[in-house]
């Protein structure tokens, strides 16, 4: 018997119960996106030209530093050109031909829509006729049908004839049956709709 194998420990002679899978060590890395990394690319130096030299004015003062582009006279403002300078005449000669081919100011662009105009061309018996079919079948002859018969607004056909109490109630009946199919969020949008509303007249 080999007396090196009885030298070893008991745990080292024993096969292995199971092994670890193979798996890739986890590193940790540090993003850049750390507060004092962000503030250090922050801290750029400013340009040379906007630090104060020995021919800088003391007192305060306009920096004009445009950003490079082409060359226009309409970029550079009147206030930083000389009194000499010639590009003065040229915005001023541009400006002229600008107002003058400008279109007319009191031409207006045609209306989108046609405008309403009131007409009065309603008779006593145009009332009557309106009032008759409204009282006869109200639910036929609303407001906008016969605002568009007689041609005239369905408030003034609402100024002439109401309809009868049933049609109202039934109406009611309408309007109830459909508010309580509404949910809490509607109901309390409807409440403070109502809310506001009450309170314009009492300029809250």
């Amino acid at each position: 018997m080999n007396v090196s194998l009885l030298a070893r420990p008991a745990a080292r002679r024993l096969p292995p119960l199971f092994s670890w899978p193979s798996c890739p060590a986890i590193v940790s890395r540090r993003h850049e996106s750390s507060a004092r990394r962000t503030r250090k690319k922050l801290r750029v130096a400013p340009d040379k030209s906007f630090l104060p030299s020995k021919d800088s004015p003391q007192q305060d003062h306009i920096v004009f530093n445009p950003p490079s582009s082409a060359p226009s006279v309409y970029h550079t403002p009147l206030k930083f050109l000389p009194k000499e300078d010639q590009r003065r005449e040229l915005y001023t000669s541009s400006l002229i031909s600008d107002i003058s081919d400008a279109p007319d100011q009191t031409t207006l662009p045609p209306a989108v829509s046609k405008p309403y105009e009131k007409k009065y061309h309603l008779t006593e018996k145009d009332f009557e006729e309106i009032r008759r079919l409204r009282k006869e079948d109200p639910v036929q002859w609303t407001r906008s049908k016969l605002a568009k018969k007689f041609e005239c607004s369905q408030l003034f056909v609402g100024f002439l004839c109401e309809a009868s109490r049933e049609h109202k109630a039934k109406e009611e009946l309408k309007t109830d049956l459909v508010k309580s199919r509404w949910g809490r969020k509607r109901r309390e949008a409807r409440d403070d709709r109502t809310k506001r509303r009450e309170s314009w007249g009492r300029e809250e």
